[in-house]
C-alpha cells in the first residue's frame, strides 16, 4: 500500500513537471515575434523564373543577374549597373521549364537540370558569389523554389505543401499541409505568407519560427476569392499584397476582366473593382505588380499600361509599332518585357519562344530601354 502510493506520488509530480513543461515549452512559442522581411527576388520575378519564361532575372544595387532561356546553353550573365558591361559566368542554369534566381547576401542560388534526368521541376539547387565562382550545392533533387525569405529557401514538397531549408544549417521543416501553388507576397499586416492556388485561393500561412524550428505545422487560412463580397464577381489570380489589401484579376458587374482588390472590413472581405474592361490582365501571364505600380498590356498586346495604386492614375508607358509584348516580371521600378513579330509564323509568345524569335529588352516605368537581355 506504502509502495503504491509513493508510486501514484511519483506519477503525480511526474505528470506536473510534464504539464508545466508544456506550458512553458507553449508560452514561448506563442511569443515567438519573428517576421519574414528580406526577399531574395521581387515576387513577379520569382514567379516568372519558376514557369518556362524566355528570361531569368534577378538583381541588387550593383549587378544584374539573367539567363537567356532562349539560348540552348542557357546562360548565366552579369550586368554591370556602372559599366553596362555584361560578363557570362556559366552556362546551363535552369531550363526551358524554369530557371530560379535569388540573392542571399552576397551570393547567388541558382538551378541546374542538365544531365540529371529528374522530372519537369526538379532540380539541383546551388550557390556561387558573384563572379559565379565558388559553387556550393545546397539541396539535390528540389522542387523549383517559391523565392528565398531572409535565410530560407520556400520550397513546395510532394504534396505541393509549404517545405522551407535553412541556408545557415540546412535544416529541413515542412510548415503546412495545405497547397501552396504561387508566392504572390507577405501580408504587411498580418506577416502572413500569401500564396496563389488554382487561380481561386488565397492562402495564407503565418509563420512561427519557434514552431517551425521544432517541426510543429504552422497556422495556415485558406479563403476562396470567389467567396468574398463586394463589386467584383469572380476572381482569376492574384496578383499581389499591398498594405493587406489583395489585388486581383477579376470581372465587373459587365462580366469583364477588371483589376479588383479586396481589403478586410469589420473581419470580413470586401471587394471593389478598381479599372474595369482590362482583356490582358491575367495572372502570371501578362501582369505584374511590384511596389505600388501594377503593369499589365493593352488588349492588342502592342503598349504597356501602369496603374498606380497609390493616385488611382493610369497610363501607357510603352509601345513599339509593329511588334508585339508580353511583361515578364518587374523589379523595383524596372520592368522585364520579351518582344516579337506577330504573323502567321509566330501567332503567340509561346510559338515565338520555341522559334527563337523573341528579344528580352529591361526598360524601366517610363518607358526607356535600360538593356537588351541577349
Amino acid at each position: 500500500m506504502v509502495k503504491t502510493k509513493k508510486l501514484l506520488k511519483i506519477a503525480a509530480l511526474v505528470l506536473s513537471a510534464v504539464v508545466v513543461s508544456v506550458t512553458i515549452l507553449a508560452v514561448w512559442i506563442s511569443r515567438d515575434n519573428y517576421a519574414p522581411q528580406k526577399l531574395g527576388n521581387s515576387v513577379s520575378a520569382a514567379l516568372n523564373n519558376r514557369y518556362g519564361s524566355s528570361c531569368s532575372i534577378v538583381e541588387n544595387d550593383k549587378y544584374i543577374f539573367y539567363v537567356n532561356c532562349v539560348k540552348d546553353s542557357f546562360p548565366l550573365v552579369r550586368i554591370d549597373k556602372n559599366s553596362g558591361e555584361k560578363k557570362l559566368l556559366k552556362k546551363n542554369i535552369g531550363d526551358s521549364d524554369g530557371s530560379a534566381l535569388f540573392i542571399y547576401k552576397n551570393t547567388l542560388i541558382y538551378t541546374k537540370s542538365k544531365d540529371l534526368g529528374y522530372s519537369n521541376w526538379y532540380y539541383d539547387i546551388y550557390s556561387c558569389d558573384f563572379d559565379g565562382k565558388n559553387e556550393k550545392l545546397i539541396k539535390k533533387e528540389s522542387p523549383v523554389p517559391h523565392m528565398v525569405i531572409d535565410d530560407y529557401i520556400y520550397v513546395p514538397n510532394l504534396d505541393n505543401a509549404l517545405t522551407r531549408l535553412s541556408l545557415i544549417n540546412g535544416q529541413k521543416r515542412t510548415l503546412n499541409k495545405e497547397e501552396c501553388s504561387n508566392f504572390v507576397g507577405i501580408d504587411e499586416k498580418s506577416k502572413a505568407l500569401c500564396f496563389d492556388t488554382d487561380y481561386l485561393m488565397l492562402v495564407e500561412v503565418k509563420i512561427n519560427d519557434r514552431r517551425a524550428s521544432l517541426g510543429i505545422r504552422n497556422s495556415t487560412e485558406l479563403m476562396h476569392i470567389n467567396s468574398w463580397k463586394g463589386e467584383a464577381k469572380h476572381g482569376f489570380g492574384i496578383l499581389g499584397v499591398s498594405n493587406g489589401a489583395i489585388w486581383f484579376s477579376g470581372k465587373n458587374k459587365d462580366e469583364e476582366h477588371a483589376l479588383c482588390k479586396a481589403e478586410k472590413v469589420n473581419g470580413k472581405w470586401q471587394t471593389k473593382v478598381m479599372i474595369g474592361k482590362i482583356e490582358e490582365l491575367i495572372f502570371d501571364h501578362s501582369s505584374a505588380m511590384e511596389k505600388d505600380k501594377i503593369y499589365y498590356l493593352s488588349d492588342d498586346e502592342t503598349k504597356i499600361c501602369m496603374y498606380d495604386i497609390k493616385t488611382g492614375e493610369t497610363k501607357s508607358i510603352y509601345e513599339k509599332a509593329g511588334r508585339n509584348v508580353k511583361i515578364l516580371a518587374a523589379i523595383g521600378d524596372n520592368i522585364i518585357i520579351s518582344e516579337w513579330n506577330e504573323n502567321d509564323k509566330h501567332a503567340n509568345y509561346h510559338d515565338a519562344v520555341d522559334d527563337k524569335a523573341v528579344r528580352q529588352y529591361y526598360i524601366n516605368n517610363s518607358g526607356k530601354i535600360l538593356y537588351e537581355l541577349d
